[in-house]
């Protein structure tokens, strides 16, 4: 870098050597912070006039002023991420050649490209930032932003900085790149590119098609040079729908054979007989001379089609409803070598029983094994089993992956690889069968209506056969062009999908319409606790016996603030909310499994369990203070974070179909009863106790949708009818459901549930439209009236009315 460059570890010393001295407890400060307008602690951290919340937030705000991008905050106020939950990720790994080659778009001998999900950028500001990233990092070329799906395209030379560096540049500014395994996001990217031309096809085959067709509709076909032109104009409409039928209308038939074979007449069975009777009809008709065909008709039907599978897929391009394990754990992990006295990066798929693995505080286990060190200040299982709190752990116990090392470095032994864990168990359980759930009710219908519709074609066939047999093959080909079931097929894409955009602007995005198909017949709610109904981690100690003396509560606050522990971050939660503020104290000593100690002022303070502060245990209570041995305080259990709008959920829902699961012990279980029956309420439940109660309420008849949030939820989340996960971050992991609910957005969530009952009503318009069309429809064909041009304008305006009525139906519920 130049030398007007700073550097970022530079500003991070110079910041931490500001202390404050005041020792007394005044009043919060309420200022927000200048870099991401978090409500700042109290003291502040202050840089001249402004505050900031954390030390991160101001090692960034002096970063970009030290190198002239100051103008950010002209942006925005307040326009950067928070730094207070970053931590520092490990990116040692991207040294490693072929453990980053699959991240690397093009490298020559001079640059490299490469593609980084951002999963922070969220609004133009990021963007401006991000772009001038070349003048914060030395070797940084150009950065391009795709602002929809949070990524970066950035070209730098390997030779001034590593792929590593870049990463931890990222992570600095506040916008730490996410790694995961490639899988389904790019097996999407060719399916919906092909989509896109088969689209592209349909419309170019549409838009031709009529306008050669125009001489027909005018009734002029005869009149152009005897005929001549009419017939040259059939041959043409005929080549240009023949690669229409192969490549657009492909899946239709693919779909409708597979169907048959299994037994079974799925919406595409109906469609793909009305495909193949327009395009023999039209054949027949256009070598024969007798006719134009239909040709029209099929280029307009599959172009409406494709456009309402297209409408339906992309509604949220960038979030994955089937996420694994992959999208959970790091790239790497870090193996001791041989002399155990250093580590090297390894790929989860190269563990193996034997390796010695060093997984440092805050990352996380990769593998089932042996713990070969004590992990006293305990291991966070709260994603995998939903327990909240840290399970102490030992040298020698067994401990699973998935897990999260608290505050200590855990040497692990691995017994299994990755694959073979029990965290795959939970993605490996037989959820139900796909076909079952996906039978939505497109399906049941066409079942009835291909039925019909060829017993109307055999009767008409029938009926004409005596007096005149060329207008019975006419009159019966008819009925399965008119009747082809386009509207059908085009009102639950139209509706339905215009309703999950529209939920999508308020934080709810569901997998599919048929997602919101199931959620009409929902009976029963089972909803997880720990990270859903409650924030993630523990909540504040719910009270103190006796009170804490001002002086007693600032030298507290100082001390667990200097402690990783979550009991620590939930007692400074409490006492900073009171106004406290912490003293300049000196190194507080932490015991590991036991509390924290320090000596000031020449007093002996303590913080942690009953035995360590010397005093007799109580049931109730989890947090002890004392000086120089003397109680000053005894916090009681902690009771649940509860997120915003969870109240409002539970009260909006009838408490008879209610259920809590959780995998905490059962010690908050009074706070719930008043929202959940006591035989509704279950504690101490393993994912596989989740799962299992699930299955027993669809047994005695329910159907249950499934609100969670972690891996201990997974099984469940597919075992429902429905499974919703609560994210934090939209970009960030959640397990494999059927939609994803933005934390924010839980007090929206009752009303969105009503919206979606609503949106039944407009689906039963569209439905409605669609059988009329039929009925005047079939009312010409089974007499043999109708004509080319009468196909050509009821087929194309009956698929149009369903889209109109869909999307403005839905767009009107959604608001109201």
């Amino acid at each position: 870098m130049g030398q007007d460059t700073a550097s970022p570890n530079d500003i991070v010393r110079a910041l931490e050597v500001d202390t404050v001295s005041d020792s007394s407890a005044t009043v919060k400060d309420k200022s927000a912070c200048r870099h991401c307008g978090d409500p700042c602690p109290t003291p502040p951290i202050s840089r001249g006039e402004d505050n900031f919340c954390c030390v991160g937030c101001a090692t960034v705000f002096d970063l970009l002023q030290a190198n002239g991008l100051g103008d950010f905050y002209q942006l925005d106020e307040a326009a950067g991420r928070s730094q207070q939950k970053r931590g520092d990720a490990n990116y040692d790994w991207l040294d490693v050649e072929e453990l980053a080659t699959p991240f690397v778009q093009y490298r020559d001998n001079q640059q490299t490209r490469v593609a980084l999900e951002l999963p922070q950028i969220h609004c133009t500001s990021c963007v401006w930032l991000l772009e001038r990233l070349p003048r914060l990092a030395e070797g940084v070329h150009a950065v391009t932003v795709n602002f929809s799906r949070r990524t970066a395209t950035i070209v730098f030379r390997q030779d001034t900085i590593s792929f590593r560096e870049l990463a931890e540049w990222l992570a600095r500014i506040g916008y730490p790149p996410v790694f995961h395994e490639r899988d389904q996001g790019d097996a999407r990217k060719p399916r919906n590119r092909r989509l896109i031309y088969q689209i592209g096809l349909a419309g170019f085959t549409f838009g031709n098609v009529m306008l050669l067709s125009f001489p027909e509709y005018l009734g002029l076909g005869i009149d152009l040079e005897g005929g001549t032109f009419a017939r040259a104009f059939g041959y043409l409409n005929l080549a240009l729908s023949v690669p229409l039928l192969l490549y657009s209308g492909q899946d239709y038939l693919r779909s409708a054979w597979s169907g048959l074979r299994a037994g079974m007449l799925t919406i595409d069975v109906p469609i793909s007989v009305g495909l193949l009777a327009l395009f023999g009809r039209s054949t027949y008709e256009v070598l024969t001379h007798t006719g134009a065909g239909y040709f029209d008709s099929l280029a307009g039907l599959l172009f409406f089609l494709l456009v309402g599978r297209w409408f339906q897929d992309r509604t949220f391009d960038r979030l994955s409803f089937d996420r694994d394990y992959r999208h959970y754990f790091p790239i790497a992990a870090n193996r001791y070598d041989a002399t155990g006295a250093q580590t090297e990066p390894i790929a989860l798929a190269d563990i193996k029983a034997g390796d010695w693995l060093l997984v440092r505080p805050g990352e996380l286990i990769p593998a089932d094994g042996k713990l070969l060190n004590d992990a006293k200040e305990g291991i966070d299982y709260s994603f995998v089993t939903g327990e909240a709190e840290p399970q102490p752990r030992e040298a020698g116990d067994q401990i699973y992956a998935g897990g999260r090392a608290v505050a200590t470095a855990l040497d692990l032994l691995v017994e299994k690889p990755v694959d073979d864990s029990y965290l795959l168990q939970l993605w490996r359980q037989e959820a139900r069968e796909d076909a079952v759930r996906n039978r939505n009710l497109t399906d049941r219908i066409s079942q009835t209506f291909t039925l019909v519709v060829l017993s109307i074609a055999l009767l008409t066939f029938l009926f004409w056969w005596p007096t005149d047999a060329g207008r019975a093959l006419n009159a019966a080909t008819a009925v399965l062009i008119i009747a082809c079931p386009c509207a059908l097929a085009l009102a639950i894409p139209f509706t339905y999908g215009s309703l999950i955009r529209q939920l999508g602007k308020h934080g709810l995005y569901l997998r599919s319409v048929a997602v919101v198909e199931a959620l009409h017949g929902i009976t029963d709610y089972v909803l997880d606790k720990t990270g859903t109904l409650t924030e993630p981690g523990l909540g504040a100690p719910a009270a103190e016996e006796p009170s804490l003396d001002p002086l007693t509560a600032a030298v507290v606050l100082a001390m667990v603030r200097q402690s990783n522990h979550p009991k620590s971050a939930a007692l400074g939660r409490l006492l900073a909310a009171d106004g406290v503020r912490p003293l300049a104290t000196g190194t507080v000593e932490e015991i590991a499994g036991k509390g924290l100690r320090l000596d000031h002022q020449g007093i002996e303070y303590r913080v942690g369990s009953a035995s360590f502060c010397g005093q007799p245990q109580h049931e109730n209570h989890s947090v002890y203070v004392t000086a120089d041995g003397e109680l000053k305080a005894a916090f009681s259990r902690e009771l649940p974070r509860l997120r915003e709008g969870a109240l409002q959920l539970l009260d909006s829902i009838d408490h008879r179909s209610l259920h809590l699961l959780s995998g905490d012990e059962p010690h908050t279980g009074e706070f719930w009863m008043t929202y959940f029956d006591d035989s509704r309420m279950h504690f101490r439940q393993s994912p596989f106790d989740k799962q299992r109660y699930i299955k027993q309420l669809q047994g005695d008849g329910q159907r249950v949708l499934m609100l969670g949030d972690g891996l201990n939820d997974a099984g469940a989340l597919r075992t429902a009818e429905v499974g919703v996960a609560v994210s934090e971050d939209m970009a960030g992991f959640s397990p494999a459901c059927d939609g994803i609910l933005s934390s924010d957005a839980l007090p929206k969530l009752p009303e969105m549930l009503r919206s979606i009952k609503r949106a039944k009503m407009v689906l039963y318009v569209a439905y409605a439209l669609a059988f009329l069309y039929n009925v005047v429809g079939l009312s010409f064909a089974v007499r043999g009236l109708l004509s080319p041009v009468v196909a050509a304008i009821l087929m194309p305006l009956s698929s149009i009315s369903i889209v109109v009525v869909g999307i403005a139906g839905t767009n009107l519920v959604a608001r109201r």
